[in-house]
């Protein structure tokens, strides 16, 4: 809308009413122009039909007779001889004056003759067809007739100021009727609409409520089958779709802020190791029998801040969503290539595998390596070499699960809720110590989820752990999750049998 348009500034409200009675003023105005139209034509097909009747009369004709008459009796006489009636009667013998008869003395006034009023009476006689004489400004219908024996011309006519006054009460009626009509209708018609327009209201105050920052306001339902309220449900399902992103953007941001302190909470350490050594080396303060003791940790700490780096770099991968390298992977052979890298790793710890021999999987070959290559290094680094391990993969259904156990010290219920979260150590056994960097079951869960599966741990203080990944067996037709499922041991049952 132009900026110099002056509805701007006029409500919805307003110009609805406006437009209503401008529509009703226009409706109001045609019925009563009709109906004063059709008046008008009834009272001058009624006038017609009288001066008809009246012309036809035999009273009217034996008049005929009178113009000889009249010499001797007078216009008096004759005015007697008609009689009261509405009539205005003329006649005008060949060669004489123009007689009149008038009936009754509220005729209007006329300033003559009607006959002299009339420029083409021979074909107005001739024709029988009811005219319009206007005489000084009042109207009349008449009708001109030719005597018979050559006895001249009448005229009949009847005054149209009765009609006309009739016309004009009918149109004085209605313009007060409609007047009424409209005020009422006016004031009715603002309620409703202020009624209707309520929900419109409600959506601009719950915007105005949203903008302030409460993102929980809504508005107010309305029933379905309105317009107010579909639009009323439309927006309410739009403001829950804006506040969970606004509340997933929150999460992210606060994942962010602690994923940014851990991660400079975690390198700080190794940092300050390797800079320590490194200043101790430069002053020669190390004693040349402790250099290569002191070369060898700056290389473990390297080590260690170059795996934390490379995870960190592929959980921020991960969690960009991008598209997996899809292909048929055989879960069996990476599980037979753990356990086997697992063994030569620690000889004396037991390792068991239960796998059937091909179990055939669309998914990253990488991204499932590293997933059981991270649960047998949870194993090795927060169990004792005593604990045995053992590893299953099974198919369910269009289902395949991956569950890797030990019977190493276990974990509390409140270390189990938080096993996914990234830089997550439990205590008592599973610290910075053992070398873990926390972020290995981070990696495992986002992992599963963007194969489309879900990753779940059990664990019971003294009896060991058990972490259960599921995954789909083409993951296209499952669907990819955005956030790891977290559960207990009972929904991992049920789900790998």
């Amino acid at each position: 809308m132009a900026r110099g348009d002056p509805r701007r500034g006029v409500s919805l409200r307003v110009r609805l009413l406006a437009g209503l009675v401008l529509l009703m003023t226009v409706g109001l105005a045609a019925a009563a122009a009709a109906s004063v139209l059709v008046l008008r034509a009834y009272l001058l097909d009624r006038a017609d039909s009288r001066l008809h009747g009246a012309q036809d009369l035999v009273a009217t004709r034996v008049l005929a007779s009178l113009p000889r008459a009249a010499p001797a009796i007078g216009a008096a006489v004759l005015d007697r001889t008609v009689g009261p009636t509405d009539y205005i009667v003329e006649i005008r013998p060949p060669g004489g004056p123009v007689l009149t008869a008038a009936g009754g003395g509220s005729d209007p006034p006329r300033s003559g003759p009607l006959l002299d009023r009339v420029s083409d009476l021979g074909s107005r006689a001739a024709s029988s067809a009811p005219f319009t004489v206007d005489d000084g400004g009042e109207r009349f219908r008449a009708i001109a007739g030719t005597l018979p024996a050559g006895g001249g011309t009448d005229l009949v006519a009847l005054p149209m100021r009765p009609a006309t006054a009739t016309v004009y009460r009918l149109a004085v009626i209605e313009a007060m009727a409609g007047a009424v009509v409209l005020v009422t209708a006016g004031i009715s018609a603002w309620l409703i609409l202020g009624r209707g327009l309520r929900p419109l209201r409600d959506v601009a105050e719950t915007a105005a409520a949203i903008a302030a920052g409460d993102l929980s306001r809504r508005v107010p339902s309305s029933p379905v089958r309105s317009e107010t309220g579909r639009l009323s449900a439309a927006l309410n399902v739009m403001l829950g779709q804006i506040q969970t992103a606004f509340d997933e953007r929150g999460r992210s941001q606060e994942r962010l802020r602690l994923f940014v302190a851990d991660a400079s909470h975690e390198l700080r350490t190794p940092l300050t190791s390797v800079r320590g050594y490194v200043d101790l080396l430069r002053q020669g303060a190390v004693p040349p029998p402790g250099v290569d003791d002191a070369l060898r940790r700056v290389q473990e700490e390297t080590r260690r801040m170059s795996t934390l780096v490379d995870d960190m770099l592929y959980l921020a991968h991960l969690d960009e969503q991008p598209p997996l390298d899809r292909a048929e992977v055989d879960l069996a052979v990476i599980a037979r290539d753990a356990v086997a890298d697992a063994a030569a790793v620690e000889p004396d710890r037991g390792v068991t595998l239960d796998c059937p021999p091909t179990c055939i999987v669309v998914g990253d070959g990488d991204a499932l390596r590293q997933v059981v290559g991270n649960l047998l290094t949870n194993v090795r680094v927060h169990t004792p070499t005593s604990a045995a391990a053992a590893v299953t993969v099974a198919r369910v259904g269009d289902r395949v699960c991956l569950r890797v156990s030990d019977t190493g010290p276990g974990m509390p219920p409140g270390a189990v809720d938080r096993i996914f979260d990234r830089f997550y150590r439990a205590s008592g056994g599973r610290d910075r110590v053992h070398g873990g960097s926390g972020l290995g079951m981070s990696i495992v869960a986002a992992v599963a989820a963007a194969h489309g599966g879900t990753a779940e741990v059990h664990s019971v203080v003294g009896v060991g752990t058990t972490v259960t990944v599921t995954l789909p067996l083409d993951p296209a037709r499952a669907g990819v999750q955005t956030e790891p499922a977290h559960s207990l041991s009972g929904q991992t049952e049920r789900q790998c049998g």
